[in-house]
């Protein structure tokens, strides 16, 4: 009686494992590729590949591949996308006006290069607004721009637009 948990296989010759033996008769290697493209009411598609290698002892590797393509999807990641880089180019945009806005508001030193530098980036995107109100002083040198605020207004407001239109026109279609 054997230790092993099946019986005897006759398909066993002097012990060796049928799958192990050399085949006397090599043949050369075959690969079956099968690929199929299925397109669903939705609008996207489905791709499927099925790959078969026959070696030559007769020994088999399978592997099976299915991909789902949804347009949809990919509407809704650019959406998402444009939706996050208008919103982070806002906020780095409203940062630079908020600055601009508490230093003038603060009378901060215009001879400091930090100051100076800021002043210079910020006039290029709230020089259109400039002269819209005027913008009331007090005695101590600080300046209450209303321009900046107005300018932070209009940015966001364009801002929200872009991602509206975005949302249109990268929208869900109706089939």
């Amino acid at each position: 009686m054997s230790n092993q948990p099946y019986g005897h296989d006759p398909r066993y010759q002097q012990g060796v494992d049928p799958r192990y033996q050399q085949n006397q008769e090599q043949t050369e290697p075959v690969v079956y590729d099968e690929r199929v493209y299925t397109r669903s009411n939705e609008g996207g598609y489905m791709q499927s590949q099925q790959e078969r290698h026959v070696g030559p002892n007769r020994d088999q590797v399978a592997r099976r591949e299915e991909v789902y393509v949804n347009p949809e999807q990919q509407r809704a990641r650019a959406r998402y996308w444009v939706a996050t880089a208008v919103y982070f180019l806002l906020g780095v945009l409203e940062i630079i006006l908020l600055l601009r806005f508490i230093f003038r508001l603060l009378a901060a030193n215009e001879s400091n290069g930090f100051v100076k530098g800021l002043y210079e980036l910020s006039f290029v995107f709230m020089g259109p607004f400039k002269g819209i109100f005027s913008d009331p002083g007090f005695g101590t040198g600080s300046v209450f721009e209303i321009s900046t605020l107005i300018a932070m207004l209009i940015y966001a407001l364009v801002a929200w637009g872009l991602v509206a239109l975005s949302r249109v026109a990268l929208g869900p279609t109706n089939r």
